[in-house]
């Protein structure tokens, strides 16, 4: 069994400043590839992130939290990979 999906309001938020296509896109992947494992497809991230994987696309990075109890990956944020870690 994989893992649910859930999109934070500021990835929603992010996705709408990106091209429609792109946008499509990254929900697609989200959907398809990081419900099976998301802890061995994305790489955890260090400092002020700790605790937290990311999920390279392209330019692009969807910045996600794993709750291992529920079985759910939580997006916070997607970005290009330029500005999403502010």
């Amino acid at each position: 069994m994989g893992y649910d999906i859930e999109w934070h309001e500021k990835a929603i938020e992010d996705l709408m400043g990106i091209d429609k296509g792109m946008a499509v896109r990254i929900m697609e992947r989200a959907k398809s590839y990081l419900p099976q494992d998301p802890i061995s497809l994305g790489k955890p991230l260090k400092g002020m992130f700790k605790g937290l994987y990311r999920y390279r696309f392209g330019d692009y990075r969807i910045i996600y939290a794993v709750d291992r109890v529920k079985k759910a990956v939580r997006i916070l944020r997607v970005g290009h990979r330029k500005e999403v870690y502010e």
